[in-house]
């Protein structure tokens, strides 16, 4: 038997009085939570701490995720330098210049659902820019972007305020997988009259881009990059500097912590990270297989995965 802290992982809530004190080192049984070591789904780990209310293992953790994971995209684009490279790239428009940025934007409404924007930018000229990060296969893509579309104009459309003054907006749709299976690493879609064929331009531009097809130009290279979100590829402008100052540098650290602490506060409150790895010791299956069978949000796999990954590293364990 071993005891999981309950600021990281735990796979069986269940309590037994009979605690070793002298395993525990002293501390207080109530912290933690039993778990089941030793299984080869786990990599056979044995008996261990799972150290995740460490600031390492933290750390090493959140340096796992990729630019899939929207937690982790949304703290690497809210620097606005980063900002401006990544947009500059997928509008193709080459004098864009990002002047704000808001991440993990909430849209709340009194009756509807709300709604979270990964990221919401502003350029200089006033156009606004939305980029999502989307990894489920199986939801209906269009609506999704309408629904984004539609909470960020009746946001910007203040009570009061004339309709004209809705602003330019580019809603950025970007997927792990070629959804639409065009065999295209972008599109654009462009809006027209059925029978005249005029070109029907309401303001708003809608982009969708994938990390599956390679067409060899630059979208596909940035989003090659947004898979490895490798810290010493240094080929990628403003990107590759943000992503080797959170990675490498000690400045980084303090940010991929508060990452991961909300990121476990919130597995821990729904039960999620537990319940990932008791399916991947109970069945042998991998991490991929666990979250799909739980239904975890796509979005929040790549994020997931990685505190996976560092749980059943011999890192971030204290063998007994």
């Amino acid at each position: 038997m071993s005891w999981g802290k309950r600021g990281g992982i735990a796979l069986d809530k269940q309590r037994s009085g009979d605690y070793n004190t002298d395993i525990l080192g002293g501390v207080d049984p109530s912290c933690f939570v039993r778990i089941h070591g030793g299984g080869s789904g786990m990599a056979g780990i044995k008996p261990a701490f799972f150290e995740f209310s460490t600031r390492e293992a933290q750390i090493a953790a959140a340096r796992e995720m990729n630019l899939f994971s929207n937690v982790f995209m949304s703290v690497a684009l809210e620097d606005i330098p980063t900002c401006t490279y990544v947009l500059r790239i997928l509008t193709r428009i080459s004098d864009l210049e990002v002047v704000e940025v808001r991440s993990q934007e909430r849209i709340a409404k009194l009756v509807s659902r709300d709604v979270i924007l990964d990221i919401l930018a502003r350029d200089s000229q006033g156009r606004f820019y939305n980029i999502e990060i989307q990894r489920a296969d199986s939801i209906d893509h269009k609506r999704r972007v309408r629904l984004y579309r539609s909470e960020i104009d009746s946001e910007l459309l203040r009570k009061g305020t004339d309709v004209d003054a809705l602003p330019e907006l580019y809603v950025i749709y970007i997927s792990e997988t070629d959804i639409f299976n065009s065999g295209l690493a972008w599109d654009e879609v462009i809006q027209k009259f059925r029978r005249s064929e005029k070109d029907y331009d309401d303001g708003c531009h809608i982009v969708y881009a994938n990390a599956e097809v390679d067409e060899g130009d630059q979208i596909s290279g940035l989003m090659s990059y947004f898979k490895s979100a490798d810290p010493d590829d240094m080929n990628h402008g403003e990107l590759s500097h943000r992503l080797h100052f959170l990675k490498r540098e000690a400045g980084g650290e303090d940010i991929l912590c508060k990452i991961s602490e909300g990121f476990i506060r919130e597995g821990k409150r729904e039960g999620k990270l537990e319940d990932i790895l008791s399916l991947m010791e109970t069945t042998e299956w991998d991490a991929d297989k666990a979250m799909e069978m739980l239904k975890i949000e796509r979005e929040d796999r790549a994020t997931y995965a990685a505190f996976v990954k560092t749980a059943t590293s011999n890192k971030s364990v204290t063998q007994f």
